[in-house]
């Protein structure tokens, strides 16, 4: 006998996230900010992440001359989450003066502030920040950010793939919420 269960028909799995979808509130979800993202694949897994956590908008911030293409390649690996999901971009200078509009900047980065991030309380409503894969978050945007969180890592290695630290936060973020 399986204790596990079986695998649940996508038909059903549909259904499962319909109820539940009904249950959240898609404009309480985090709002996702990005800085000085290059590699398709973390761009394309960001989008599909923050659909699965049901975020409803995804900031990039680029710097001079190196706007995103949305091409066929990313909707392709993002599975077309760019249709459910309002996707902007913005050069550094003109997000920083847009930032004040936004609800609290929780930086996903490890500085000399930073908390653990299953050890802090994150506000109902928040934008996670994160940034490039070889540099971390953009420093002017980092400034403007009102705290940093991290996730602890165990083994030998420091860091983990942004992507994946973005879905351990969005969803620490849901299950404090629930």
């Amino acid at each position: 006998m399986c204790n596990a269960g079986t695998q649940i028909d996508s038909q059903i799995l549909y259904k499962h996230q319909q109820e539940a979808n009904r249950k959240n509130d898609r404009e309480a979800a985090p709002i996702i900010i990005a800085t000085d993202l290059r590699a398709p694949d973390n761009i394309a897994s960001i989008l599909r992440i923050a659909e699965a956590a049901y975020s409803t908008r995804v900031i990039f911030v680029t710097d001079k001359n190196q706007q995103i293409e949305f091409d066929n390649k990313i909707k392709r690996l993002s599975r077309d989450t760019d249709k459910e999901i309002n996707i902007e971009q913005y050069e550094v200078e003109e997000f920083l003066t847009l930032c004040h509009q936004l609800p609290a900047m929780i930086a996903i980065e490890i500085t000399t502030q930073s908390e653990n991030i299953f050890n802090t309380s994150l506000p109902d409503k928040c934008c996670l920040v994160i940034g490039s894969e070889s540099h971390g978050i953009n420093s002017r945007v980092l400034e403007k950010c009102q705290s940093a969180v991290h996730i602890p890592m165990y083994g030998n290695n420091g860091s983990m793939n942004v992507s994946h630290a973005l879905a351990i936060s969005l969803f620490e973020w849901r299950r404090q919420k629930q």
